[in-house]
């Protein structure tokens, strides 16, 4: 196991593997299953954690505005069906229908990543790949907390990536019905105090 080890991450564990490793951690600790490699990930700051809620706020927002089965929730794993060295738990999940008992969702519609200073590109681009790799999923995104920085990559642009950078920049996500700015993920936190 290995904290911020360096990319390419190739390893031999499983996801039950990890599931077992995981029931012999503490509480608390947050870790990754990526190519195979069980990943530490670094505790969340406050600002991480509120661009997450205000995310998920956002996004549940639209979802009940135009009545869509789906729902966003913030630390839950994840897995791509038929890979089995790959289950992280982005900060952001998208999931259609009632929640169940699972640990992980293996239908997922939107997967995003608040970085943190441990995240390293290599991990991160691996996650993306996975994620643009799901069969139903819809969006993979990368918000940076310490600035103005949202990557979205869409299917339906062929996951090409639309970077923004400006606090007006406005995200649209139309099949959630999500229209907001850029500056609205960041509410709360030393980038938009008010």
């Amino acid at each position: 196991m290995t904290v911020n080890a360096p990319a390419p991450l190739s390893g031999s564990m499983d996801v039950d593997e990890f599931m077992a490793f995981m029931q012999t951690r503490p509480k608390g600790e947050h870790w990754d299953l990526i190519e195979g490699v069980a990943v530490m990930m670094a505790p969340a700051s406050y600002a991480h954690q509120r661009i997450v809620a205000n995310f998920c706020n956002l996004l549940n927002a639209a979802f009940a505005a135009r009545h869509l089965d789906l729902y966003a929730y913030f630390d839950v794993g994840v897995r791509n069906p038929g890979v089995r060295n790959f289950q992280p738990e982005p900060d952001v999940v998208v999931v259609p229908g009632v929640a169940g008992f699972e640990y992980y969702s293996e239908s997922f519609q939107l997967a995003a990543e608040v970085l943190s200073p441990s995240n390293t590109r290599d991990e991160i681009d691996l996650k993306l790949r996975r994620y643009r790799e799901a069969p139903d999923n819809l969006y993979a995104v990368v918000i940076e907390p310490r600035e103005f920085r949202v990557e979205i990559y869409a299917k339906s642009r062929k996951w090409e990536p639309i970077v923004l950078k400006r606090a007006d920049d406005v995200i649209e996500m139309p099949e959630f019905g999500l229209r907001c700015m850029v500056v609205d993920l960041y509410r709360g936190t030393p980038l938009a105090p008010r």
